[in-house]
């Protein structure tokens, strides 16, 4: 028995020796094994994003910008100071998440958080928030209560990006267009809000962009608000024809004698024409149907009647009737026509109408004016994916006409499934917005309010080309274009902006100045002018949408007892079966040595 009890003891020493063996391996290898994956990925970068829709992967556009990079950018962020507010920190270190996303993929990007205002007098201070302004990120004042009362933060809100010789601010918080929380708004727009500029700064040469005028087209003032905005990635500017046919494109005179000529590009890449009133001449129409065999773009804003909201500030009714353009011919061959009549939509906003006195003071009140849409059904494509509502005034229909196999037509935006067409000459009153509709007057559903067309349009004067225009042989007349875009849209009243002349400044493109509210005009007509400029990648970074995904409310009313039972029963359930299994492969492993 002695003998056996040493035996027993002796195995036992020897197997805790080897359990403590085998255990300081074990531990050594895992932390090895840490090291090394530690080591390897400090040279590799992979990220894996479960979520369905991909917040936290950049865009495909974004890597190969990244991976094209010739040299260094830098990024200083200046969302960093002592006092900065929570939220700002907390937006700050997405901010960091993102750029180190960038330097993952592109060693030529550099990036620090800055406290520029630390350690700085109240006369720097003021100073150097000036120089911000001046460079495009005005600080935004964050007031808070603390101990010894209410206090102001300046807070700066973007970075400064330098790339060679040139650098440009990048503004990262951004204010939600619909009010809501700000913060979740900039973090959808920080990657665009970050690539944009270091797109801007890589171009070696700007695509160009030009206004139509000389067609009673909408002035510099009327839409200067988007032109503006434009401006952050296009060189913009304004064009009249006068029937000249070098006006869209670059013809210089090689030999006065012989009359030789030198036929180049077209020297703009998009051409806007904005709500024109006046009939066009033939000689333009021919200069801008050559300027779009040659490959350019064209963003049709088409007023095809001549009401407006402007007729009723005098008076409570107005003749409408069809406009004289005598551009239906171009329109017919590139696959669209632009109907002369007027939408009614019971989607629609309201506008002041008088309603009585009280004394000698006129009282108001707002009521819904069926020609106003309130524009909130969209078509499949990333220029529309984000745009939540579109204000329009007095907005026609469009028909996709033609048989032309070689042309892609993408509806836009359209009116709601309770829409009603006015043919003109009719008359537009206020009174509409008085009485009761009639539901069944709006029989009409989802009409097209704007249009995109692209690929080989044919010339509206193939076949058919004047005597005037066929003579001049030197201009290279093309009757089928290469690939090409276009977009077409019944309202020009969507891209204009209200002005105050009291104090000299505009409104934005799609702010209502009754209601105060502000609509997606803007975002639409950049988005617009994006994809006709080719910048697909820019144009996806805008139309991300991150969705927070929300519970189905009925369902959980539905089942609740199940789900709550589910909920309580399944952990418990796993905790028991693990336990379980744990429990058996100890004794099967005891029973081993035992048997031993």
């Amino acid at each position: 028995m002695k003998r056996f009890w040493e035996k027993s003891n002796k195995g036992q020493t020897e197997g805790g020796k080897q359990f403590k063996r085998n255990t300081i391996i074990g531990l050594l290898v895992a932390l090895a094994a840490v090291i090394l994956v530690n080591v390897i990925s400090s040279f590799l970068f992979y990220r894996i994003d479960l979520t369905k829709d991909k917040r936290h992967s950049l865009s495909k556009g974004t890597i190969e910008m990244l991976n094209n990079l010739e040299d260094r950018v830098y990024i200083r962020v200046y969302l960093k100071g002592k006092d900065q507010p929570a939220d700002y920190q907390l937006f700050a270190k997405q901010v960091e998440q993102v750029l180190q996303d960038f330097r993952g993929y592109s060693k030529n990007v550099y990036f620090e958080f800055i406290d520029p205002l630390e350690g700085k007098t109240a006369e720097e201070v003021n100073s150097i928030l000036g120089e911000f302004v001046k460079k495009g990120l005005d600080p935004i004042p964050v007031s808070r209560e603390d101990g010894s009362g209410y206090s102001t933060h300046m807070v700066i809100p973007g970075a400064i990006v330098s790339y060679r010789d040139h650098e440009y601010p990048a503004k990262l918080v951004v204010s939600d267009p619909s009010g809501a929380n700000w913060m979740q708004y900039s973090i959808e727009e920080l990657e665009y809000n970050l690539v944009a500029p270091i797109r801007r700064l890589m171009k070696t040469e700007k695509p160009r962009v030009a206004f139509l005028d000389g067609h009673g087209e909408l002035d510099f003032w009327n839409t200067c608000w988007v032109g503006m905005q434009l401006q952050r990635f296009y060189n913009v500017g304004r064009i009249t024809l006068d029937g000249k046919i070098n006006s869209l494109r670059e013809i210089s005179v090689l030999d006065s004698t012989s009359q030789t000529l030198e036929l180049g590009r077209n020297k703009y890449d998009v051409l806007i024409i904005a709500q024109p009133t006046q009939p066009f001449k033939e000689y333009d129409k021919y200069i801008i149907d050559q300027f779009i065999m040659r490959g350019g773009k064209v963003l049709w804003l088409i007023d095809n009647t001549t009401a407006s909201l402007d007729s009723l500030q005098n008076t409570p009714e107005f003749f409408a009737t069809p406009r004289a353009l005598y551009v239906n011919d171009l329109l017919f061959t590139y696959g669209v026509r632009i109907n002369p009549n007027l939408i009614q939509d019971l989607s629609c906003l309201p506008i002041p109408q008088q309603v009585g006195f009280i004394g000698d003071q006129p009282q108001y009140k707002f009521m819904a004016f069926p020609y106003i849409l309130d524009i909130v059904n969209f078509g499949d494509h990333p220029i529309v994916r984000n745009i939540k509502e579109v204000k329009s005034e007095f907005a026609g229909s469009i028909d996709l006409v033609g048989k032309n196999a070689d042309l892609k037509k993408t509806v836009l935006l359209c009116s709601s499934d309770r829409s009603k067409l006015v043919p003109t000459p009719s008359i537009v009153t206020l009174k509409v917005g008085v009485t009761q509709p009639n539901p069944q007057e709006f029989a009409f559903r989802n009409l097209p309010v704007a249009v995109l067309v692209e690929g080989e349009f044919e010339s509206a004067f193939k076949g058919i080309l004047p005597v005037e225009f066929d003579t001049i042989k030197e201009l290279d007349f093309r009757p089928k274009g290469e690939y090409s875009r276009q977009i077409f849209v019944s309202d020009g009243d969507i891209i204009r902006n209200p002005f105050d002349k009291k104090r000299n400044q505009p409104y934005p493109a799609g702010y209502d100045i009754y209601t105060r509210k502000m609509y997606d005009n803007t975002e639409f007509i950049v988005n617009c002018v994006n994809y006709l400029c080719a910048d697909d990648d820019l144009l996806q970074l805008r139309s991300k949408n991150f969705r927070i995904g929300s519970l189905n409310k009925e369902k959980i009313r539905g089942h609740k007892t199940f789900l709550a039972t589910l909920n309580i029963v399944i952990p418990l359930a796993v905790i028991a079966i693990m336990g379980i299994i744990l429990i058996l492969l100890r004794k099967s492993k005891f029973s081993r040595k035992n048997s031993k």
